[in-house]
C-alpha cells in the first residue's frame, strides 16, 4: 500500500499548497482594501511600473508569436477547405484556435518566462537582503507594497497582451488569406465575427482572469517564501516556473471543458424546447 499513501500525500501536499495560494490571494487583496487611504500615488506608479515590465517590454515577442500563429492557422485551414464557400467554417476555425485556445495560452506562457521569473527573483533578493523586514520595521505592510500591485499589474498586462495577441493574429491570418485565396476582408471578418459566440469571449475573460490571478499570485508566494540563503532564490525560481506553468495550463483546460458542457447542454436544452 506505498504507493496509495504517495498517492494520498502527494493529492494533499497539493490541495494544501492551493489552499495556501488562495489565502495569499486572498490577503493580497484584503490588504489592498484595508490600506486603501494610504499611498494611493504610490500603489498606482508601482502598478503602471508592472504594466510597463511585463506588457509593454513584451509587445514585440507577443506580436512576432502572433503572427507566426494566425499565418500557421490560416495556412492550415485554407489548406484543408480550400474554397470560399467554407469561409464560416475558416472563420470559426480562426476563433477556436486563436481567440479562445492559444491567445491566453502562448501568452501566459509568454508571461511566465519573462515576469514570474523576474518577479520571484525580485521578491526573493529582497528577503535575502532583510529589504522586507525592513518595511515591516517601518510600519509598512509588504503585501500592499510589494505583492499587491504587482498582482494587478500583472492581471492588467496579461489581457491587455491577450488582446493584442488575438488582434495581431487575426491581421496576419488576414494578410495571409488575402495571398492564398484572395479573401475579400468583409468576407473574413465577417466569418470571423459571426463564429465568434459569446461563450468564446467568456472563455478568453475566464482563462486570462483566473490564469493571471494564479501565475501571478505563485509568482509571489514563492518570492516572499524565500528564507535568508541566497541558494533558495533559484530553487523559488523554478518552482514558482513549474508551478505556474501547470497551473495555467489547468486553468485552460477547466475553462475549455466547462464551455464545451455548456455549450452541449445549451444545444440539448435548446432541442429539447
Amino acid at each position: 500500500m506505498t504507493w496509495v499513501d504517495r498517492i494520498g500525500q502527494a493529492f494533499l501536499a497539493f490541495c494544501r499548497y492551493v489552499w495556501f495560494l488562495l489565502a495569499f490571494l486572498y490577503l493580497s487583496f484584503k490588504m489592498l482594501w484595508v490600506g486603501r487611504h494610504f499611498g494611493q500615488r504610490d500603489f498606482a506608479r508601482q502598478v503602471l511600473m508592472q504594466v510597463y515590465f511585463t506588457a509593454w517590454q513584451a509587445v514585440g515577442p507577443i506580436a512576432v508569436l502572433a503572427l507566426a500563429v494566425g499565418v500557421f492557422a490560416i495556412v492550415e485551414g485554407v489548406t484543408g477547405l480550400g474554397a470560399l464557400s467554407g469561409a464560416e467554417n475558416l472563420g470559426r476555425m480562426v476563433t477556436v484556435v486563436v481567440l479562445r485556445e492559444v491567445a491566453p495560452l502562448l501568452t501566459g506562457v509568454l508571461v511566465i518566462a519573462r515576469s514570474v521569473t523576474a518577479i520571484t527573483t525580485e521578491l526573493g533578493l529582497m528577503r535575502v537582503n532583510r529589504e522586507i523586514e525592513a518595511l515591516e520595521i517601518m510600519g509598512i505592510a509588504p503585501i500592499r507594497q510589494l505583492v499587491a500591485p504587482r498582482i494587478v499589474g500583472g492581471l492588467v498586462s496579461l489581457f491587455g497582451l491577450s488582446v493584442v495577441f488575438s488582434a495581431v493574429a487575426l491581421l496576419g491570418g488576414f494578410v495571409i488569406a488575402q495571398l492564398l485565396v484572395n479573401l475579400p476582408a468583409n468576407v473574413f471578418f465577417g466569418a470571423v465575427l459571426s463564429a465568434t459566440r459569446p461563450a468564446d469571449v467568456w472563455a478568453l475573460l475566464a482563462k486570462t482572469l483566473f490564469g493571471g490571478l494564479g501565475i501571478f499570485a505563485t509568482a509571489c508566494y514563492h518570492g516572499m517564501d524565500v528564507g535568508s540563503a541566497p541558494s533558495e532564490v533559484p530553487v523559488a525560481v523554478s518552482r514558482a516556473s513549474l508551478n505556474a506553468l501547470i497551473l495555467l495550463v489547468g486553468v485552460h483546460g477547466a475553462v475549455t471543458l466547462a464551455v464545451l458542457v455548456w455549450v452541449d447542454a445549451a444545444a440539448m436544452l435548446g432541442g429539447v424546447l
